[in-house]
């Protein structure tokens, strides 16, 4: 049991990491480059977009991959344990 609590973790842990690396990106890249923040696409600001709208479907898709991933890890622990004893 302590290693699929061991799996979920590492797994939440590294796909959190992947969500403050690119969601926190965006404002140190407008920061650092502030010619970026400046450009519009369809008549919004681009870290309009990006923040406000195109972040949720990536939030939405890592989400997605968690369920996804977490669930492979429950039925390879349920092998494990319903695996007769040799």
């Amino acid at each position: 049991m302590k290693g699929l609590v061991r799996a979920q973790l590492a797994l939440a842990i590294r796909l959190s990491l992947v969500v403050a690396a690119g969601l926190g990106a965006l404002p140190l890249l407008f920061a650092v480059a502030p010619a970026v923040g400046q450009v519009k696409l369809l008549g919004v600001n681009l870290p309009w977009l990006l923040l406000g709208f195109l972040s949720f479907p990536f939030l939405v898709a890592v989400g997605w991959a968690y369920v996804r991933w977490a669930e492979r890890n429950e039925q390879d622990f349920t092998a494990v344990i319903r695996r007769p004893e040799a």
